[in-house]
């Protein structure tokens, strides 16, 4: 076993909680500020993920449904919703006229582009307050962050 691969120490344990404990504050300051600009908006997070999902391909009731795990009569209201905005339009299927596609409209894409993640001023304020080494650093330890919990969900999976 390599001193990498060894056991955490106490004093490395520590360092780790308060890693752990920095990312979830950090976590929760940014889904506060998220929920307040989509509530500013008007949006639901159930409204916000059919537009990302129409925002990648158009998709029907059913599949809206599935999408979020609720039932089709919950999706079809939520969408009611979101077509009377504007932000979804409705159409026939090319190939199968019984089957009713969503499609994002220009005003729900223009939504999304402004909600874009990019677009995050205090986010992004506070990134580009850090020095260009610090801020390299922060991309490639998140990275590596993101990597090793996704390596460990996917081996959970199996």
């Amino acid at each position: 076993m390599t001193l990498r691969e060894s056991p955490p120490s106490n004093a490395d344990g520590c360092t780790a909680g308060k890693a752990l404990s920095a990312l979830v504050q950090l976590l929760a300051s940014v889904e506060a500020f998220e929920f307040r600009r989509w509530g500013d908006l008007g949006l639901t997070i159930s409204q916000l993920r059919v537009l990302k999902l129409l925002r990648e391909r158009p998709a029907s009731c059913g599949q809206v449904a599935e999408h979020l795990g609720i039932t089709a009569s919950t999706a079809s209201a939520l969408i009611e919703r979101i077509v009377r905005r504007g932000l979804v339009e409705r159409g026939i299927r090319a190939g199968d006229r019984r089957v009713t596609d969503l499609r994002l409209s220009a005003r729900g894409r223009q939504l999304l582009d402004e909600i874009d993640p990019s677009k995050r001023g205090a986010i992004t304020a506070s990134i580009d307050d850090l020095a260009p080494d610090d801020r390299e650093r922060l991309a490639e330890l998140l990275d590596r962050l993101a990597a090793g919990v996704q390596a460990r969900e996917g081996q959970a999976a199996r």
